[in-house]
């Protein structure tokens, strides 16, 4: 066996191990899609992970950090997101593994009626999000394609503005069609068993619900609750989050 076999060999045994762990326990973290949002610019960070983990922060906590810019109706979204421990470790200078992972994610959202003093806001929205691994990176450098994991989701979002005094919080609904799928892979003369991962979409519905509160105008925090299924099996997650900026509020 040649040493590309070897490691190729190596790379679907990593893969399908992957694949089975995910099938059974996903980290995750909400899709937050308040549509109620002004002109402006914020930075966010949020936590999230499995409600069946409880709150304690452990090996299948998710962090991510991101941006938000809106423009009157159109809302847009970039976010990157890792696994909390290993975010942990890299900070205090230590080393990524051949199962390290970050997803990079982004969102588009058009609001189609309300926001500002309005009570009721309705937006649409759609994007995309990839996972990409140390064991795709490692493929690279010996001529391999690696599958990587995308998900597509399209769907909509109906938000409440609840006044409180000098502020006001928005509690929302969102509902979304998911389409999952691997992509960037080889063909079937060069792994069969990498090639084969491509050949189904997932395709799930998943509901979210949440609430933003701003405070001062310029800090936010908010909170959501996200569940349907993923492999066949009902997972849900919460997140929490706290943002800063100038207008745009979520």
């Amino acid at each position: 066996m040649t040493g590309r076999m070897r490691v190729g060999t190596a790379l679907v045994a990593g893969l399908l191990g992957f694949v089975a762990q995910a099938s059974a326990q996903i980290p995750g973290m909400p899709l937050f899609t308040n549509p109620r949002y002004g002109t402006g610019i914020r930075v966010h960070a949020d936590i999230g992970q499995p409600t069946d983990k409880g709150t304690s922060v452990g090996d299948v906590t998710v962090v991510q950090g991101g941006l938000t810019f809106a423009l009157g109706p159109v809302g847009i979204g970039a976010n990157v997101g890792m696994n909390f421990n290993k975010a942990q470790s890299l900070a205090g200078g230590g080393t990524v593994d051949a199962n390290s992972n970050v997803t990079a994610s982004a969102l588009a959202q058009l609001r189609l009626i309300g926001g500002g003093s309005k009570l009721l806001s309705l937006s649409i929205f759609g994007g995309a999000s990839s996972d990409i691994t140390m064991r795709e990176v490692s493929s690279a450098q010996v001529g391999l394609k690696y599958p990587r994991f995308m998900n597509i989701p399209v769907g909509a979002s109906l938000g409440l503005r609840v006044p409180l005094g000098i502020t006001a919080m928005t509690v929302w609904g969102a509902g979304r069609y998911v389409f999952s799928k691997y992509v960037n892979c080889p063909s079937a003369a060069t792994s069969a068993a990498l090639s084969t991962l491509c050949d189904n979409t997932e395709k799930n519905v998943r509901f979210a619900v949440g609430a933003d509160l701003p405070i001062l105008r310029i800090f936010s925090v908010r909170a959501a609750f996200d569940t349907g299924k993923i492999y066949g099996q009902t997972m849900s997650v919460w997140g929490l989050g706290a943002s800063i900026g100038i207008g745009g509020m979520r």
